[in-house]
Order: C-alpha cells, then sequence, then structure tokens
C-alpha cells in the first residue's frame, strides 16, 4: 500500500470516528432534553389518578 492510499484511509476513518462522536454527543443531547421534560411532567399538577389507586398490594400465595 502507497503512502497517498494510507493517508486517504487513515483521514476517511478519522472522518467517519468524527461523524459518530457528532451523531452521538446530538443522542445525547436529545435524551437529556427528553429526560428534563419527564421530569418537568413528573412534578407538575396534580397527580392524573385517584390518590387511593397505588398504595396497596394484594398478595395471594
Amino acid at each position: 500500500m502507497d503512502i497517498a492510499a494510507l493517508a486517504t484511509v487513515a483521514t476517511q476513518a478519522n472522518v467517519s470516528q468524527q461523524a459518530n462522536i457528532l451523531m452521538m454527543k446530538k443522542v445525547m443531547d436529545t435524551a437529556t432534553d427528553q429526560s428534563q421534560g419527564l421530569l418537568q411532567l413528573m412534578g407538575a399538577g396534580p397527580a392524573l389518578s385517584p390518590a387511593h389507586l397505588g398504595n396497596n398490594v394484594d398478595i395471594s400465595i
């Protein structure tokens, strides 16, 4: 393999790695935004179900 081909392969690998890193950062930003939105929904306003639901668990053996 000559030097030019090796340089081309190395450059393509570098560009591919940079693209993967940018995509992962975007995915992480999206996940952060979604989790913050979910936390805001969980803490906002009254519960959607009646207060007595979910307080007791009946177990039969």
